[in-house]
């Protein structure tokens, strides 16, 4: 018998359905925000605009600097002798830190990255090890979450200037979105930002 030919039709759907469906396909997150008030306003355009959007927070990481280090020897006499090294070296600003046989030599805390590994490099010519640590801080900013209307333009991936910051759209998080009454999203939801 031959095959029947493949029917291309949108899914049917329950009515109660329906409206769901469209939600969630349609939902994109605009954002970050840096505070409430930046927030607040870009939330009044998109409502005067006829788009009702529900604020969600999002918690993250960034690095805030690097940190280059050598492990301190376990004695006194020993690290007295590596700190003296070091100056001989050109390093002068090197530093003990912690307790006695937990200690570090602290060679500096660096905002930009190249510094940091600068400095790195200068230490290992001293024939040493040091090493370089990431220190992160806690962020939160503020992503609004709106549906789009079914015959509007796909956002996603657009970014566009605000002020001093980027913002861009994306998809709606698993479980996010504004639904029909624009509730807001569930208490202590803090997805990271990607």
């Amino acid at each position: 018998m031959p095959a029947s030919p493949k029917v291309v039709a949108p899914q049917l759907l329950l009515a109660n359905e329906t409206r769901h469906e469209a939600t969630v396909g349609n939902c994109v997150t605009v954002g970050p925000f840096a505070t409430n008030e930046l927030a607040a306003r870009a939330r009044q355009t998109l409502t005067d605009s006829g788009y009702s959007s529900v604020p969600r927070e999002v918690q993250s990481r960034e690095i805030e600097d690097d940190w280059v280090y050598l492990e301190a020897p376990p004695t006194e006499p020993g690290e007295r002798r590596l700190l003296e090294r070091l100056r001989r070296g050109g390093i002068a600003d090197a530093q003990a830190m912690g307790d006695l046989g937990q200690r570090r030599i602290s060679l500096g805390i660096f905002k930009e990255e190249n510094r940091a590994y600068a400095r790195s490099e200068s230490v290992a010519r001293l024939q040493l090890l040091p090493q370089i640590e990431a220190r992160e801080k806690s962020i939160t900013t503020l992503w609004l979450d709106l549906s789009l209307k079914t015959d509007a333009p796909s956002l996603e991936g657009q970014k566009f200037k605000a002020g001093d910051s980027e913002l861009e759209f994306r998809p709606c998080p698993a479980g996010a979105g504004t639904g029909s009454g624009g509730a807001e999203a569930p208490a202590g939801e803090t997805p990271t930002a990607q």
